[in-house]
């Protein structure tokens, strides 16, 4: 389990993965006891992942009370959507031409997919967020640009988490999916003031989804 990195490392990612995907909700006490058990290590790699997630600004630990998952910050959400918006418009501009039918068709896959999957499930939601996510990655792989993703996997998790929050929580699911379609549709037509002006839909949306 530990081939390729080490306790400390795997524990951290473990952790984070929980935080991202809402397993750990925002403001929830984590137990140290409970996840040295359930990822069968000792104490000491918790610690350290804790600490590492604090400075990352994911967990706050509190001497005598414990720690607890960081809330979801409305102001500093606000900021990175701002971010994303300059970035993947400029990303789709660069895209919309040279995006290839490769690309293209294997994301018209995943949207077929998605149709014929039930309403309202976890599935489904959780398919549309990975749908969204491979989208995104197209678009910066198109693009051509590689300092893009380099920004955007600063603020992966971060945006993740949001995403999942919105979809799961504020009821985003089927207004993500139409703006993604949306995206697609324009990718597709090589229109690119269509795919512009679903792009800005698309995240200023999401931010204006933030309480």
């Amino acid at each position: 389990m530990f081939k390729n990195k080490n306790i400390s490392d795997f524990v951290y990612e473990k952790i984070l993965e929980g935080i991202v995907q809402l397993k750990y909700a925002p403001g929830e006490k984590i137990s140290e006891n409970k996840l040295a058990e359930s990822l069968g290590v000792s104490r000491a790699p918790i610690k350290n992942a804790l600490a590492k997630l604090e400075k990352g600004g994911y967990v706050i630990i509190r001497p005598q009370y414990g720690t607890f998952v960081m809330e979801i910050s409305a102001e500093r959400t606000r900021q990175i959507c701002d971010v994303r918006l300059s970035l993947e418009v400029q990303a789709i501009k660069a895209a919309v031409h040279a995006v290839t039918e490769e690309q293209l068709a294997k994301l018209e896959v995943r949207f077929q997919t998605i149709e014929g999957m039930a309403e309202d499930t976890d599935e489904k939601r959780e398919y549309i967020y990975l749908t969204d996510s491979l989208l995104h990655q197209a678009i910066y792989q198109a693009s051509g640009n590689e300092i893009i993703p380099e920004i955007m996997d600063r603020y992966s998790p971060e945006i993740q988490r949001l995403q999942r929050a919105n979809m799961t929580w504020r009821d985003r699911g089927e207004g993500t999916l139409a703006e993604m379609k949306k995206i697609f549709q324009a990718l597709k037509d090589r229109n690119l003031e269509e795919a512009v002006q679903a792009m800005e839909e698309h995240i200023s949306n999401i931010k204006a989804a933030i309480k």
